[in-house]
This record gives C-alpha cells, structure tokens and sequence, in this order.
C-alpha cells in the first residue's frame, strides 16, 4: 500500500488523464504519482525524463550504470526493480551491476571507475572532488559531464517520489527502452 495515494484521475488536468489513458504507452506507478506535482513542473520533469532516455548521448551501457549507482545510493527498489533489467539489456554484467551495489570497482574499466566515482561523489558530497571531476572532465568532456549530472538528478528525483509516495512496484519490469 501507498503512503501517498495515487492522483484521483477525475481531478487531473487532460493532459494528465490522456496521460493516464494509455494512449502514448505503459504509465509506471512513479508516473502516476509524480501527477500530484502541479502541471507546469509535472509536464518539464516529464519532458526531462523522455529526454534523458530519448535524446541522451550517453552510451545505453554507462548511463545504466549510473542510474544503477543513484537507484543503490538512493536504496531505490523501485529503480533497482527496473533498471536491474534495463541495465542486462544494455550489456551491464552481473558482476558490473554488483560494482554498482557495493563500491567495488576492481571489475570496472578505468572509464567506468570514473562514472562510478563521479556519480558516487554528487550524490554524496553534491560536487565531485577536484580529482574526480579532472578525471571525468578527460574521459566523458564537459557536455557529457553536464549529461550525467542531470541523468543523476532525474534518476535521485525519481527515487524519492517513489520513496516519499510509497509506490509500489509494477506487475511487469522495463525490460528495454522503446519511443
């Protein structure tokens, strides 16, 4: 059961409803509780998620990687129900998704240790340290930077509407991303 109930779908805008319908594709139980927020910042964290999955220049592998560090640091279960499979699809190894659960980063590629590192750093310390953001800044360059740090945002926005509404996982995991 919820912490927070799920949205009356009678008091939602249409958008939200059309939303809710189906039409444009599965609606996940964080999406229908992300509809308490207010259209304006409903509708741009909407827009930001799509574009972060859609648009991202990230490669598929890393940026599950990411989200698999911020699920773990967030102790996310619902991200962790998904993007466990996400990741499997993107060609994340169990032993790297495990790297991701524990810290251990001695299966990782150097590249990989830098995400890790960077990622751990923000959403610890918010800002990485001088050394991790040199190392980061020549592996990823800065627009990549700039990516991962909104892709950590997101996914930590993410965990917390699931955390502070009590969503329940889905019936069905995302196995994959489809447009």
């Amino acid at each position: 059961m919820t912490r927070i109930p799920y949205p009356d779908p009678d008091t939602l805008s249409a958008e939200k409803r059309e939303v809710l319908s189906g039409a444009s594709g599965r609606v996940l139980n964080v999406s229908r509780m992300a509809m308490h927020a207010p259209d304006p910042l409903w509708s741009a964290q909407r827009r930001l998620g799509r574009a972060t999955v859609y648009e991202a220049t990230l490669d598929a592998r890393l940026r599950e990687l990411l989200i698999l560090r911020v699920a773990y640091l967030s102790n996310s279960e619902y991200e962790l129900f998904h993007h466990l499979r996400i990741a499997e699809t993107a060609g994340v190894t169990p032993a790297q998704a495990d790297a991701m659960r524990t810290g251990d980063l001695s299966a990782l590629t150097p590249d990989e240790r830098t995400l890790t590192d960077f990622v751990t750093e923000v959403v610890r310390d918010v800002s990485p340290s001088d050394a991790t953001l040199a190392a980061a800044r020549a592996a990823f360059g800065i627009p990549l930077l700039f990516e991962m740090l909104v892709l950590i945002g997101g996914y930590m926005l993410t965990a917390r509407v699931a955390a502070l509404g009590g969503v329940e996982l889905d019936a069905v995991p995302v196995t994959g991303w489809t447009s």
